[in-house]
Formats: structure tokens, C-alpha cells, sequence
């Protein structure tokens, strides 16, 4: 299974923005995914899961399928909650801000086709058997088992310390790493369990809850505190962790 943070920054290694690529042709989360992509990479994905509606996450959703206009020919899936879909109806697709999905379509299909998705219920996409997890996080968010036949990478999204998320993952021989949200340096713990995150200060105690012996990679990191972030993770000296490279593809 290849694995892709997608840059959303001009240097090419931050992540102000989230989208993560799984095979080309799925995309967790949009909020990168018509900055850090080529046209032709665009083009390739045909399914989109969002894990929940917060800006970073979704914000250039519309781009990527105006970008796509004059290219499809069947409608991109978006495999979101009934809330999440709403609120990008209410809030993004809308004329107020861009263009509403009543008329987002070509002369030969619609643009966005909605695929309902629910806490704990299995669903495929593109190939893979995704699960949604519900995490710890200001507004109802899903951490995502994205499995293969071979292999299962772990997603928690946004959230802070969380239980569920590591009950289901508990007997999942082969999961081959997890990505957590380490947002924020130790310094600003407090703001990082107030908006529900972690800090580097919080994630080792993470860890101890997590499969044993399963890679860890630190993803989200605020790009004001990447390099601060970085170097206190460094400083655990845990064997497991490491920090993701945005940009990087990594293959499992």
C-alpha cells in the first residue's frame, strides 16, 4: 500500500493543509488536495473520504473539482457523515461562496456523487475496506483502518488521547503503521487538549496504548512549530516514533 502527505506549502514540507494519498487514487481528507497535486495526479484519484468538516481538511475540495470539469466522466466519490456532507453543502458548495452542487456538473455527469458513511461500519473504496472510528476531537471526527489484504495502515485524523480507536485495531495482525496528530510542542499542551490534538508532550503516553512493535509516525504538525515539534520527538528516543516527511511516498 504507497502512502502520500500531500505538501500544501510552498517549500514542499509543511503541512498547513490535510490530505493524505493512499494507491494514487484515494484521498483522505481534501484540505490539499488541489495545492500539492499535479493536474495529472488530480486525476487519478476517483474517491475522497473526509473525516470530518473542519477548514483544513476540506477547503480545497471545490478546487480540485473545478479543476476537473472538463475531465470527468463520472462523478468523484466523497464518502463523508450525513453532517460532514451538509455542512460542506451549507458552508462551501454554496453560491455565497462558490458554487452549489445543484449545478456543479459537465455535459456528461455529475461532479460529486455522496457516499453515507457511519461510526464502525466497514466500507470499501477504490479496493481498500475502510473503517470509521470515532476519535477524541472538538466536533465528531473518524480516525480510519484503511486495510488491503496484506496490509492496514492507521489513521487517527484529528484528536487527542482516545480509546476506541486502539480497541479495534488491538487484534489487526497486519497493521503495518500508524499516523497520530502530534500538532503541538510541549510548551502549548494546554492548547493542544482544549482543540483536541496532541502535543509531543502527550503522545508518548499515547503510545502505551497502542499495538505493540507497529511503526508510529507524527503527522499535523503546525507548520509555526514543526521544527520545535520535530526535535522534541527526537528527544523521546523512542524506537517506534518518528516524524512523517510531508512530500515523501512511503510504501507498505
Amino acid at each position: 500500500m504507497k502512502f502520500k502527505i500531500v505538501p500544501s506549502t510552498r517549500d514542499g514540507r509543511q503541512q498547513l493543509l490535510t490530505t493524505y494519498l493512499i494507491n494514487d487514487t484515494l484521498a483522505i481528507d481534501a484540505g490539499a488536495i488541489a495545492i500539492g497535486l499535479t493536474v495529472a495526479e488530480q486525476k487519478r484519484i476517483r474517491s475522497v473520504v473526509i473525516t470530518h468538516a473542519h477548514l483544513d481538511h476540506v477547503i480545497s475540495l471545490p478546487l480540485f473539482i473545478t479543476d476537473l470539469f472538463d475531465e470527468l466522466r463520472e462523478p468523484i466519490k466523497v464518502y463523508a457523515t450525513p453532517a460532514d456532507f451538509d455542512a460542506l453543502q451549507q458552508y462551501i458548495f454554496t453560491p455565497r461562496v462558490w458554487i452549489g452542487l445543484d449545478t456543479m456538473k459537465n455535459e456528461h455527469t455529475e461532479l460529486i456523487a455522496h457516499y453515507p458513511i457511519k461510526a464502525g461500519e466497514t466500507f470499501m473504496a477504490e479496493g481498500l475496506r475502510l473503517t470509521p472510528v470515532p476519535v477524541t476531537h472538538t466536533i465528531l471526527t473518524h480516525g480510519l483502518l484503511v486495510e488491503d489484504d496484506d496490509c492496514a495502515l492507521l489513521f487517527t485524523s484529528d484528536t487527542a488521547a482516545t480509546e476506541r480507536l486502539w480497541e479495534v485495531v488491538a487484534g489487526c495482525d497486519k497493521l503495518r503503521a500508524i499516523f497520530i496528530d502530534v500538532s503541538f510542542p510541549q510548551a502549548l499542551t494546554e492548547l493542544a487538549h482544549v482543540s483536541g490534538h496532541h502535543s509531543s508532550a502527550t503522545v508518548l503516553d499515547e503510545l502505551s496504548r497502542m499495538p505493540k512493535e507497529v511503526p508510529v509516525y507524527a503527522v499535523h504538525l503546525k507548520p509555526a512549530y514543526r521544527a520545535q515539534v520535530e526535535a522534541e520527538i527526537a528527544a523521546l528516543n523512542h524506537p517506534r516514533l518518528q516524524v512523517a516527511e510531508v512530500g515523501r511516498e512511503y510504501e507498505f
